[in-house]
C-alpha cells in the first residue's frame, strides 16, 4: 500500500464527517429560512386582509341614518362624537372608567381625565357620560360611525346637516330655543 491510499484511507472518515456536519448545517439554515419565511407571510396576511377587508363608500341616506341619533346635539358635541367614534376601543375604556368614578364633576374630573392617554375628543365626552355610554352600548354603530367619519368626512358632515334640516321641515325640532346642555 502506497502513501497516497494510505492518506486517502485516513482522510476518508474525516471527510464524510465533514460532508456530513456541512449537510446537516445547510439543512437546519434552509428550516429556519422556511420558518423565518413563514413568519414574514404571517405578517403581511394582516396587512392583506385590511385591504380585502376596505371600506364601502356609503350612499347619502346610509349616512343620514348612521348620523341621525346625534344630530340634534349641538354642533360642538357632534364634533367631540364624531371624532371620538375613531377610537372605539379608547371610548370604551372612558365609559368604563367613567362609571368607575362617578364622584368625580367639573375641574376634578377634568383633572383626573387629562392624565389618561385618550385623545382629546374622548376626553371631552367624559363630561356626557350619558352619550359616553350609549357609545360604549352601541360599539357596532360607533365603529360605523368612526369608518364613515375617517373615509367620508365631508359626506358625513352634509348627512348631520341634511338630517337636522330633514328634522325641521317634519316639525320634530320645534322650538328650541332654551335649552341648554348639561
Amino acid at each position: 500500500m502506497d502513501i497516497f491510499e494510505l492518506a486517502a484511507g485516513l482522510l476518508r472518515p474525516r471527510l464524510d464527517r465533514q460532508i456530513l456536519v456541512s449537510l446537516l448545517l445547510l439543512a437546519l439554515l434552509f428550516v429556519a429560512w422556511q420558518q423565518n419565511l413563514s413568519a414574514r407571510q404571517d405578517e403581511q396576511d394582516p396587512a392583506q386582509a385590511s385591504q380585502g377587508q376596505q371600506y364601502t363608500q356609503q350612499t347619502p341616506q346610509q349616512l343620514q341614518q348612521l348620523v341621525a341619533p346625534i344630530a340634534l346635539y349641538p354642533d360642538s358635541l357632534v364634533a367631540q362624537i364624531l371624532a371620538a367614534s375613531t377610537f372605539p376601543e379608547p371610548v370604551v375604556e372612558a365609559d368604563q372608567w367613567v362609571q368607575a368614578h362617578p364622584d368625580l364633576k367639573g375641574d376634578a374630573l377634568a383633572q383626573a381625565v387629562d392624565q389618561q392617554p385618550w385623545d382629546p375628543s374622548i376626553k371631552a365626552l367624559t363630561a356626557f357620560p350619558s352619550v359616553l355610554g350609549n357609545m360604549d352600548k352601541n360599539l357596532s354603530w360607533t365603529s360605523s360611525l368612526g369608518d364613515a367619519y375617517y373615509n367620508q368626512e365631508q359626506d358625513v358632515m352634509d348627512a348631520v346637516q341634511a338630517s337636522t334640516e330633514d328634522m325641521d321641515g317634519a316639525g320634530i325640532i320645534g322650538d328650541l330655543t332654551g335649552i341648554t346642555g348639561p
